[in-house]
């Protein structure tokens, strides 16, 4: 087996092991089985089952004590830590899954602007005669799964007037329509923030959009 050494590597054992293979989710009751070929049952137990592919291959998987906040997970690998995310979706649709939450975003990002690099690891399957088959895998970057909409600066769920989730667009179909960068996604995230601003704002978006940026560069010895 390929020694992990980066998520790179762990992407790749994803493809090699994963992509195309064929899965099964019955429910018996009085010893009559029932093949499931419902999106929800089929989404949420890949969803848990991925944790645990992981943890097999040897990850340290940690979950996040705030099961709201973001990212989902960190994961140690060679003795550095990533923070992830997991998602999958049934590929024959636009995925629909959340990106995150985004007034939980908004906060994190504030206060650890590295966790823009929070990879995200999907699965897309589709749902075959006897079960489903994990059609393709991505390994992406946030701003890599979203985009401007006609309505918004990103791709983002409203609820009762108040922004919920960040959500993605087709990416899997068009790949370069996406943001160019984290400063890209960044702006747009303030510019959504301006238009949604909070009851109580305590610090003003452009000043948001300003610490993130400088404690990032501090963070990392990067540019977003």
């Amino acid at each position: 087996m390929m020694e992990l050494k980066t998520l790179d590597d762990l992407y790749q054992i994803a493809l090699d092991d994963i992509k195309g293979k064929k899965g099964l989710i019955t429910i018996s009751i009085d010893s009559i089985p029932k093949v499931s070929k419902s999106n929800d049952i089929i989404g949420n137990c890949v969803q848990e089952w991925i944790p645990q592919w992981l943890e097999d291959k040897g990850i340290d998987l940690v979950s996040n004590s705030h099961t709201q906040a973001f990212p989902d997970f960190t994961a140690q690998i060679n003795g550095k830590s990533y923070d992830m995310e997991v998602k999958c979706w049934n590929y024959n649709n636009a995925p629909a899954f959340d990106l995150a939450n985004f007034e939980g975003f908004y906060r994190e990002i504030y206060k650890d602007p590295r966790k823009l690099n929070a990879k995200y690891l999907i699965f897309g399957y589709r749902p075959t005669t006897h079960g489903f088959e994990i059609v393709d895998i991505f390994m992406k970057n946030i701003w890599e799964m979203t985009s401007p909409t006609q309505k918004y600066p990103i791709g983002l769920q409203n609820k009762q007037g108040r922004p919920y989730a960040l959500r993605p667009y087709p990416f899997h179909n068009n790949p370069n329509r996406c943001f160019k960068s984290r400063w890209d996604f960044v702006v747009a995230i303030c510019q959504t923030r301006i238009l949604f601003p909070p009851t109580e704002e305590i610090v003003e978006p452009a000043d948001w959009m300003e610490q993130v940026r400088t404690k990032f560069k501090e963070l990392t010895d990067e540019d977003l």
